[in-house]
């Protein structure tokens, strides 16, 4: 039996949804380097300065809980963290690049 996607949809209320908006502008104005829309997506990459990779993988961890129908990596680069978010079909992608187009 094949499992049902998760809807494309973030389950957190107004005001913690700004909350996190803040924290995601606080850490791009703090450490974005390059960010870009991806065919299934969005890839951001940070400067990977002391706190950075504590914040951005707490966020990704929050955010796999709230919007679970798109997938969050993480991965070390050098000097450079990047962050990948993508969905499996063409509204989920839609929805990761909108959530990010203000940061890149």
């Amino acid at each position: 039996m094949e499992r049902e996607a998760p809807p494309v949809a973030c389950t957190l209320g107004q005001v913690d949804a700004a909350q996190r908006a803040d924290r995601w502008r606080a850490l791009a104005s703090r450490a974005l380097a390059q960010g870009s829309a991806t065919q299934l997506g969005v890839r951001l990459v940070f400067d990977a300065d002391p706190g950075v990779a504590d914040e951005l993988q707490a966020l990704a961890a929050l955010e796999r809980e709230c919007c679970a129908f798109a997938a969050w990596s993480v991965r070390a680069n050098g000097s450079q963290l990047t962050l990948e978010v993508t969905g499996d079909s063409d509204e989920a992608a839609a929805a990761v690049q909108s959530m990010f187009a203000a940061l890149r």
